[in-house]
């Protein structure tokens, strides 16, 4: 049977992961009912904490540490806002930095682990080659979010990039498209899996998926600009654009409606993330949600669970469910 963890523990007692934490911290700021669920459910499932937060303040800084190529979009804004606020209430100090790609300040960044000036580290695509990501995943403690390399002792919290994109996509095909054209970006992980996913919802409809514009570099308003131009220019206009961000799909919008093209009359448009410029932008974008502050929850949660619980090195991924928020760039079915 696999060992308890502090989510089951919580998930069993009907009480938050930080309400687990404080119990098992000996914190007085816990009533005395929760208390007893929390007692109870330890028991039931035979949980078994390293050391109580207390002791192992001792040797430990009770601080994490968030790390990120960028902070500019809101989907890692909202993931760090729920790390924060979980490391919060386990009692621990959150550091968010960001790399802009920089591997040397990355390492630098890591090393804060290696050396304790930190306990543990939530890694928002990484730079760093993925066999280095294992390699540290494998002797301390790292949780992936979001953006997750294959590295297999670095355990990772996300969505289901690919079938996001699938679902999205057969939202296109089902409310009439029959051309379809994807603006992607294969510098992430994510941007492929979304890709396979753009891909796969059209060979399932019998489409072809050769219209595929490529980003590279900074993928955000100018380039879905830039490329849906280079789109217009091949005289073969799709019906339906889905672009790998709403970023993007904003700038595709842009430029389809100063080309006196209609959205979605003429050509429907979808984003992804429900990022603020999904409402900001003229029509609304419809999209995919990612539940971005929970993801930051749970990322916590399991790191929680590697820096307390002996043995606690659960390998693999979770997906959280993602949600299609359907709005006016595209078309009722």
């Amino acid at each position: 049977m696999a060992r308890a963890t502090v989510q089951d523990v919580a998930r069993t007692a009907g009480v938050s992961v930080g309400t687990v934490s404080r119990v098992l911290n000996g914190s007085s700021a816990v009533s005395a009912s929760a208390r007893e669920k929390v007692t109870a459910a330890i028991k039931e499932l035979s949980y078994r904490p390293l050391a109580s937060a207390r002791d192992l303040r001792r040797d430990r800084t009770m601080r994490v540490l968030a790390l990120a190529k960028n902070l500019d979009s809101l989907v890692i804004s909202e993931v760090f806002r729920g790390v924060g606020d979980a490391a919060a209430d386990s009692g621990y100090v959150s550091l968010i930095a960001a790399t802009d790609g920089d591997l040397d300040r990355e390492q630098q960044l890591v090393d804060m682990l290696r050396n304790g000036s930190v306990d543990g580290l939530v890694i928002f695509s990484p730079t760093m080659p993925d066999e280095d990501v294992n390699t540290v995943a494998e002797q301390l403690s790292v949780i992936q979010v979001c953006e997750i390399v294959d590295a297999e002792a670095a355990f990772g919290v996300s969505i289901d990039d690919r079938q996001a994109a699938y679902d999205i996509t057969k939202h296109l095909i089902d409310t009439g498209a029959k051309k379809l054209a994807m603006i992607a970006h294969r510098g992430a992980r994510s941007g492929r899996l979304r890709e396979e996913g753009f891909r796969q919802a059209l060979t399932e409809s019998g489409l072809e998926s050769d219209q595929i514009l490529l980003g590279e570099g900074n993928f955000g308003f100018h380039a879905g600009r830039d490329l849906t131009k280079k789109l217009l220019e091949t005289k073969n206009l799709p019906d339906a654009v889905f672009c790998g961000t709403d970023v993007v799909a904003a700038g595709c919008v842009r430029e389809l409606t100063d080309a006196g093209i209609r959205v979605p009359d003429d050509i429907a448009v979808a984003g992804f993330d429900d990022s603020a410029q999904a409402e900001m932008c003229v029509p609304e974008l419809t999209t995919v949600r990612q539940p971005a502050y929970e993801m930051g929850l749970v990322a916590f949660a399991e790191l929680l669970e590697r820096m307390t619980v002996e043995g606690a090195h659960r390998k693999g991924r979770t997906f959280l469910p993602h949600e299609l928020v359907i709005r006016d760039s595209t078309k009722e079915g």
